[in-house]
């Protein structure tokens, strides 16, 4: 059995993103420079279709998190390696489409940033596979 979870999107996260690709692509509009332009907005529409892609899939001994990249987007963690899970929002580069976080420990000394919808849920599915899994409340 496996769940899909999707990404939870931000608006405020696309909002920035928007901005900042919007400060790009003005001096190219100003001196109509339309190659590059519409390079850089066929850019930003193809990398916010990927943050609105993102999933993550629980099977029965597996976290999956696919970045819709195909082969190369995908990461995969075994569950039994998850040590603790903690709310967080931290602005670090992540599979995660909303501000709205969670952070996984796993392995020894790893980390991955993920915004599942549906976080409780989420994590009691983990916990059950793995009852070891420490859920840290925000402090």
């Amino acid at each position: 059995m496996k769940t899909v979870y999707p990404t939870k999107v931000s608006a405020t996260l696309v909002l920035i993103i928007s901005l900042i690709m919007g400060c790009i692509l003005v001096p190219y509009a100003i001196k109509s420079l339309w190659v590059p332009f519409t390079i850089i907005l066929i850019l930003h529409f193809l990398l916010l279709f990927m943050l609105a892609n993102i999933k993550y899939v629980i099977t029965e001994s597996q976290l999956i998190i696919d970045q819709s990249l195909g082969k190369w987007g995908k990461e995969v963690i075994d569950i039994s390696t998850i040590k603790s899970i903690e709310p967080t929002h931290t602005i670090l580069s992540a599979p995660a489409s909303s501000l709205d976080r969670l952070r996984i420990s796993y392995n020894k000394y790893d980390d991955i940033i993920i915004s599942p919808r549906r976080k409780e849920e989420f994590i009691r599915q983990l916990q059950s596979i793995n009852p070891q899994i420490v859920f840290k409340e925000k402090q």
